[in-house]
């Protein structure tokens, strides 16, 4: 049995050796760590390549001569360099990390035995995706909340693909692969229009086969100013009033939310209409109309689109930002 971790980072100097360092002090045994690095400009490379001479046969490193085009393309390309590999070579299941967390020493192993569970009942010719909670911690490790998942007020349970259109629920961190997964994400091309990596293969995995939560915190989501993606605590009164552009730091006006908005949703529909032309042919006839409603929901009239929202349940987590989606879309 063979894990591969895919670990990508660009100016990570600050944080990436204890990120290293938790990963090779997983519990697990026979975890391999892959780095590639997006054209650092700092020391990142030349700490990672540190750790490989260290612990070559655990650590490879692979530096980018150009740069990948942003976080979703850096991972996705490097999971399909990994997955053209020679078949002895391909790993049985593959995780991504970010360069700035801390993972706790048995995430690998509690995550693999969620996922090896589910692949006795389901098979493992099925594509699973197994993902776990996480603390989140300010920039010293200083505990902020005990629950990403409770904190941003998510709800995983809603893993299906009508769901997962709208509103993704998996953080890449949190992600383990199954080779099939990997396998399936691997043999299309690399997507223009991804909003983030962890989304598409969530809709990939929900369409073709399992998207799992494992409801524990098995590492340490780092808040800090340099965050490609934060952490915001959620709140009903607070989304709201950010929404009508009410008493925001920013100054930011509700015409700006409406922008922002708009410019959220197209990013969402431009997703979907490339997961169609990449994987339409092999969707179940379901899965197929699901994808092929939302797809039409920017060009119907207003009561139209609200039926169809609520037919197909294109709804968000909770009541108030499903209002505002039919209000706003």
């Amino acid at each position: 049995m063979s894990i591969f971790v895919i670990l990508c980072s660009c100016n990570g100097e600050r944080y990436i050796s204890r990120q290293i360092e938790s990963i090779l002090e997983q519990t697990e045994p026979g975890v391999r760590l892959l780095i590639s690095d997006d054209c650092s400009t700092d020391r990142t490379a030349e700490i990672a390549e540190g750790f490989a001479r260290l612990h070559p046969d655990r650590i490879q490193v692979f530096r980018r001569e150009t740069p990948s085009g942003g976080a979703a393309r850096h991972f996705l390309s490097t999971l399909s360099r990994v997955m053209r590999g020679r078949e002895a070579d391909l790993p049985d299941y593959l995780l991504f990390s970010d360069q700035d967390d801390v993972w706790h020493p048995d995430k690998v192993q509690k995550t693999l035995n969620v996922m090896r569970r589910e692949e006795h009942v389901s098979g493992t010719a099925l594509p699973i995706l197994v993902h776990c909670d996480m603390r989140v911690t300010d920039d010293a490790g200083n505990v902020i909340s005990p629950s990403y998942v409770r904190y941003q007020q998510m709800s995983p349970e809603r893993n299906h693909l009508n769901e997962l259109l709208v509103q993704n629920n998996v953080t890449g961190g949190a992600m383990m692969m199954n080779r099939a997964l990997a396998r399936l994400i691997a043999a299309h091309p690399v997507p223009e229009h991804a909003v983030m990596h962890d989304q598409w293969i969530a809709l990939a995995a929900a369409a073709f086969g399992r998207v799992v939560f494992f409801d524990k915190a098995l590492y340490d989501y780092r808040q800090h100013g340099d965050n490609v993606l934060g952490a915001a605590k959620g709140s009903r009164v607070r989304e709201v009033a950010d929404r009508l552009g009410l008493f925001r730091r920013d100054k930011k006006t509700k015409a700006d939310m409406d922008l922002l908005s708009r410019r959220v949703y197209d990013a969402l529909f431009l997703q979907a209409g490339e997961f169609y032309l990449q994987y339409g042919r092999e969707l179940s006839p379901r899965n197929r109309e699901i994808l092929t409603a939302f797809l039409a929901l920017p060009k119907m009239g207003r009561p139209e689109k609200i039926r169809t929202i609520l037919k197909y349940g294109f709804t968000f987590n909770r009541l108030h930002r499903t209002v505002g989606e039919c209000l706003f879309l």
